[in-house]
């Protein structure tokens, strides 16, 4: 069996976000259903899973990054429904539910937790915003699974400008990885915001500049600069490229297809198999906003 199952996205910008994954251990004939991040109502979460097949009730965790609306707005009714959600201390302060979860759904950054048997994670520290430029506590997560087939990684990273870390040790088998846009788009859409003196426009798209990993960011981390080391993609099947905006001067998909040439470009290429057809780069697919804008 493929250690990663089914994988879906009910929601991928700041209208919400939300990524289901089914993960298959070893020993487990049924596959455990984890949700990162829940940006949407409980009631629209309901909906949105429902159109997949997926029960509310059938999943077995929800993770969360950080406390952002778009990622975490749900928290409360799932901890009140004794939902098990694994996130930073500030998100259940910030819904007043941290006296209702046991000490070991806290993720702390480098304090590896294990969430299931055979499902280890490893929290680590991102740069993250808030509007009025403080910082927020934001995490990245280092997921392992022992897999039929061995250890299998997946490394999920979203709101942040880089990051900070050296992961280059770690062989992920599956990125999911913030995509926000062309540094272009963001630029022309920031000098018409200042020659229209539109100080709200002006003020979200500075703060995308500092907070949020533009396609440029997501090359150098992959593949690396001479400020970075890079990742080993030498054993990654898959690449999901996540937060996308639908605002600004490019398509959605220029964003994939930028990222895809420069894999090729900087001969990141190996011969791998997935599903039985063989492949010379990762397989870079792209959540789509579902019509939702930035």
């Amino acid at each position: 069996r493929y250690t990663l199952g089914k994988v879906f996205s009910i929601g991928s910008s700041s209208a919400g976000n939300g990524y289901y994954l089914e993960i298959n251990r070893k020993g487990y004939q049924t596959p455990f259903k984890l949700l990162i991040e829940c940006g949407f109502s409980y009631k629209e979460l309901s909906k949105r899973l429902a159109k997949q097949s997926v029960g509310i009730n059938d999943l077995n965790a929800i993770l969360v990054t950080h406390l952002h609306n778009d990622h975490s707005i749900s928290v409360k009714e799932l901890v009140d429904r004794v939902k098990n959600v694994y996130a930073p201390r500030s998100v259940f302060e910030k819904y007043n539910v941290l006296d209702s979860v046991k000490s070991r759904n806290v993720m702390k950054e480098k304090q590896m937790k294990m969430i299931a048997d055979g499902i280890e994670i490893l929290p680590f520290d991102l740069e993250h915003k808030n509007d009025d430029d403080t910082n927020v506590e934001n995490l990245g997560y280092i997921i392992t699974v022992d897999g039929d087939q061995g250890k299998y990684r997946i490394l999920f990273v979203i709101d942040t400008q880089y990051i900070k870390y050296n992961l280059r040790k770690y062989q992920f088998n599956t990125i999911f990885i913030e995509a926000n846009n062309m540094r272009r788009s963001i630029y022309m859409s920031l000098k018409q915001a200042e020659r229209k003196g539109d100080l709200g426009k002006k003020t979200h798209f500075t703060r995308v500049l500092k907070s949020h990993m533009l396609a440029e960011n997501t090359v150098k981390t992959l593949i690396g600069s001479k400020k970075s080391a890079g990742l080993d993609l030498k054993n990654t099947h898959f690449i999901y490229l996540m937060h996308l905006t639908a605002r600004g001067h490019v398509n959605p998909l220029e964003v994939k297809m930028h990222i895809k040439n420069e894999l090729k470009k900087h001969n990141k290429r190996r011969a791998i198999v997935v599903n039985g057809k063989k492949r010379t780069i990762p397989i870079v697919k792209q959540f789509q906003t579902n019509g939702e804008v930035m």
